[in-house]
Parts: C-alpha cells; sequence; structure tokens
C-alpha cells in the first residue's frame, strides 16, 4: 500500500491588533511519496543490472601533428563507400587514418642527405687517421698532427651517428603519419574527421574486442562470499529478452567500493556472434544451486536509500499522527539488489512507512502532512 507524503508550506499564519498584521511563513517543502516495505525474495537468487562492456578497449591517438588526408572507407548497408565509423568490425594492421606526410617525407630526405654527407666525411678522416698513424710510427709526422687527424676521425663518427639517429628519427615520424589497429576488434569510438587537425596524444578512435564482452556488477558482502570465481552465470540483455547468455564469473574484486561498499564481480560473455553491443543492458543473475538458503528479509525501492553522514546507510520512516508526523532517518544494513529493489536485512520492521521519492532532501525530524 502506497501512501502519498506532502511536506506542505505552512503558508501564512496572520496574527493581528488593530490595523497591524504580522505574518509569519515555513520555508516550502519537498513533495514526496511513502511504501511499506514488501518481502525480499529468499531463494538465494539474485539479479543485477549493469552495461555491457568490452573485454578490452584501447584508445588510439597520432603521436606527431598534422591535417588528416585519409579515412579507412567502408561499404555500408546502401554498397555505397563511407568513412569508418563506430560499429564498424577491422582487422589487425588495418590502416584507419592518414595525415599529410610532406613535410615529414622532406624530413626524411634531408635526414638521408645529411647522413651521406656524414658519412663520406667519416671515411674520409677515416683514411686520414690510418695514413696519420702509419706516419707518426715512422716519426714522420709530429704528435700534435696525429692527436689532431685522430681528434677529426672521432668527430666524424659522433657526427655520422648523430646523422645516422635523425635519419632513423625522421622515418619513424614518416610512418608515425598513419595510424593502423594493434589488434582485430571493433571500433567502439571515432573523434577525428577528413581535414580535421590532430594534436598527439588526443585519442582519435577507440577499439575494442568484443569477440568476449563482460558486465561489472557491484554486490554486497552479504551475497559476494557466495560467489565463487569461474562459477556459471546467466545474462539476459533488455536487446533480446527471449534469450538468456551464458557466461562466467571471471573476476572479483578484493575491496569494497568506499562509496557504494560493494564488491565488484566481473561476468565473462563469449560473443563471438557479436549479437551483443557495447552499452546494452544487461541483468546477471546470480543463481543460488547448492548455497544455503538466504534469510529472509524486506526490500524498498533503491530511490528510498539515503547515506548519512557517518557513511551509514539509513531510510527516512514516517512517525507519528498525521497532524504531526514527521520524518525520521532510520539506519539500516542492506542485502542484495535485485533490479529497482534493495533487501534490507535489519532496521526495518513490516508495516513501517518509508520515503521513497525525495528522501535525499529531507532532515531528520522534518514535520511532514501526510495525504491519503
Amino acid at each position: 500500500m502506497k501512501n502519498i507524503l506532502t511536506m506542505l508550506l505552512l503558508t501564512i499564519v496572520a496574527t493581528g491588533c488593530g490595523a497591524k498584521k504580522q505574518i509569519e511563513t515555513v520555508p516550502q517543502a519537498v513533495q514526496t511519496q511513502t511504501m511499506e516495505p514488501s518481502t525480499a525474495p529468499s531463494d538465494a537468487e539474485f539479479h543485477f543490472s549493469a552495461v555491457v562492456m568490452p573485454d578490452t578497449e584501447v584508445p588510439l591517438s597520432f603521436r606527431i601533428p598534422g591535417y588528416v588526408i585519409a579515412l579507412k572507407q567502408v561499404r555500408g548497408q546502401d554498397g555505397r563507400m563511407r568513412d569508418i565509423a563506430e560499429g564498424d568490425q577491422v582487422g589487425k594492421g588495418t590502416l584507419l587514418a592518414q595525415i599529410r606526410s610532406t613535410e615529414y617525407q622532406d624530413k626524411v630526405h634531408q635526414a638521408s642527405s645529411e647522413a651521406e654527407a656524414a658519412e663520406a666525411d667519416m671515411q674520409k678522416a677515416k683514411l686520414d687517421f690510418e695514413r696519420a698513424t702509419r706516419l707518426f710510427s715512422s716519426d714522420s709526422m709530429t704528435k700534435p698532427d696525429f692527436d689532431a687527424a685522430r681528434a677529426h676521425y672521432d668527430a666524424a663518427q659522433a657526427q655520422l651517428h648523430a646523422a645516422q639517429a635523425a635519419t632513423a628519427d625522421a622515418q619513424v615520424s614518416l610512418r608515425d603519419t598513419t595510424l593502423v589497429s594493434p589488434f582485430s576488434g571493433e571500433i567502439v569510438k571515432k573523434a577525428v574527421d577528413m581535414g580535421a587537425f590532430v594534436v598527439p596524444g588526443v585519442p582519435t578512435f577507440a577499439i575494442a574486442n568484443t569477440d568476449t564482452v563482460k558486465i561489472v556488477v557491484g554486490v554486497p558482502d552479504t551475497v559476494v562470499r557466495s560467489i565463487k570465481l569461474g562459477e556459471p552465470v546467466e545474462i539476459t540483455v533488455d536487446a533480446f529478452p527471449a534469450r538468456t547468455f551464458h557466461a562466467r564469473v571471471s573476476r572479483m574484486s578484493s575491496a569494497a567500493d568506499a562509496i557504494t561498499r560493494n564488491f565488484d564481480v566481473e561476468v565473462a560473455i563469449p560473443n563471438h556472434d557479436r549479437l551483443l553491443k557495447v552499452g546494452m543492458i544487461g541483468s546477471v543473475q546470480l543463481a543460488g544451486g547448492n548455497r544455503a538458503a538466504q534469510p529472509s528479509s524486506l526490500q524498498v525501492p533503491l530511490s528510498a536509500i539515503v547515506l548519512a553522514k557517518d557513511g551509514a546507510y539509513g531510510v527516512f520512516v514516517v512517525a507519528g499522527s498525521k497532524a504531526g508526523a514527521v520524518a525520521k532517518l532510520q539506519s539500516v544494513e542492506t542485502g542484495a539488489v535485485n533490479g529497482t529493489e534493495i533487501a534490507i536485512l535489519s532496521g526495518l520492521s513490516t508495516g513501517d512507512r518509508v520515503v521513497t521519492t525525495g528522501s535525499n532532501l529531507l532532515k531528520d525530524g522534518e514535520r511532514v502532512e501526510v495525504l491519503q
């Protein structure tokens, strides 16, 4: 049974003496709703909703700046060629985009020319040093002249190494004018268009491996203790209501989230037919199997739960008569989430009137008026 709880403005109270009137106002309150908690299932079977995510997702970006001059072309459903888009499948090594390479080609040519010149200088310096070595050994060259020949040879070698390194860097930059897929997968994000100027390090694409997808749900400690790594679970997806997908628990966090106090449980779902798309809403059913039955409990809508200043969970319960009803903050111990409902293991009794709408705007002990 649901009652509508309205926290109304006690408008204007006028009192006066003679021609004078004194007006007192009460701040406007928030309209809200209440309901009595219902009984939660006790069959140790729980449902958690979450978004389908790729097993692996990698952002892709250019390492150098430039203007985009080419994008991967794919054939659309209408038979015409178009730019690659989100949802397209690509293979490993596929060229996704290319920026203008003219200036980088020029740098390669310049660096190569300088390296060739440095090679020639080094070869000449080498011959001069070999000649100086022979003359010095036969006392036909002074020590300063010999040292000068050796220093020139050493300098020529260093210059050649620097020119070769510059050439290699220029060649790497030239290769970086293209962006290729590191593995086979699905394009899940595209943030670049033809003619756009790209900045190094800013993601232009994101590619994901969707052969396996995953769902990560937050599970309370009362449930996570009975979940086993690798155990089979069943998944339903809103897009395919008549189909059940079989999956397994692939990862369980060892620590609870500091805010929600839930443990992340990751479920891996084979998706070789690629029916499941990133962003779809799925529901994980954690079956009871041979587990011990969970204790019977009450449940309330998730919207009723508030977080107290001390970090504990609570709900607002309406207490008192209709004329003097107040909202009391009641600490509760939460259990499993089942859809839009959450189990309350302790802190509530059957028949309590729980605020379900606007509870986050209430204060403990605030007066309310209950409308039937």
